[in-house]
């Protein structure tokens, strides 16, 4: 199934967004009268008929199918700070989205290597991977900020973990984590999170959790925490 993402589609005729219509143009080579099959990120699941369509503009006829209440029994944020080389980065996204994610919150950290990221082609490597895994829930891509900002604005009901390489006796996540409910995992860069950092996540009542006994690189961290919370759930 190839599947087109508009966040603002709706039954009955509609425009693809122009992105879209040039992939169903001139990659697929979509023809009027043949079928589309979208998603609006949103839970939404659509099937369209192409009514015209041209390098810069598709018309289509939409019927709703269905609309899922929710993604899954629990969510997911993963705080996480950006790699120095931006492809492994990337790679994060699409991975613990098709694995499935709700919120990634960019984080600068003492030991972080790199200090901005273009949150524009960030966001376009998740919706691929939404689209690419045949899911309707985009996941949402937060702005870099600090890590004491990430701290405050987790949220204060659910689960919080630091994946934290200077705990002692440090319990497995697999071990600590419960089904169910909100869980914000943070992950640091490639020199892990400073005493100071890890002082200040306890302080935001995170709890200390071991991924393991090697060491793992910040996007082998990354995906199995999140792959670890979601067999968990499943």
């Amino acid at each position: 199934m190839q599947l087109f993402y508009d966040p603002d589609v709706q039954r009955g005729p509609h425009a693809l967004r122009a992105e879209e219509a040039r992939h169903a143009f001139q990659v697929l080579r979509k023809r009027v009268g043949d079928e589309l099959n979208l998603v609006d990120g949103k839970g939404g699941w659509y099937k369209a008929t192409v009514a015209s369509i041209s390098k810069r503009e598709c018309l289509i006829d939409v019927t709703l199918l269905r609309r899922e209440a929710a993604r899954a029994s629990y969510s997911t944020t993963l705080l996480v700070a950006p790699t120095k080389n931006i492809d492994r980065f990337e790679w994060i996204l699409e991975k613990t989205t098709e694995i499935g994610i709700d919120f990634i919150q960019p984080i600068l950290t003492q030991h972080s290597e790199r200090k901005n990221i273009r949150t524009d082609r960030l966001e376009r490597v998740i919706e691929s991977a939404m689209k690419q895994s045949l899911q309707a829930w985009l996941p949402a891509l937060g702005n870099l900020c600090s890590f004491a900002e990430a701290l405050q604005q987790s949220d204060p009901a659910g689960q919080k973990y630091l994946a934290y390489l200077g705990g002692q006796n440090t319990p497995q996540l697999h071990r600590t984590c419960r089904p169910g409910g909100h869980v914000t995992i943070a992950v640091g860069p490639e020199g892990g999170f400073s005493p100071a950092e890890a002082e200040l996540a306890v302080s935001a009542d995170f709890n200390f959790v071991s991924l393991g006994p090697q060491r793992l690189r910040t996007e082998t961290a990354a995906i199995t925490a999140v792959h670890t919370i979601a067999q968990l759930n499943w």
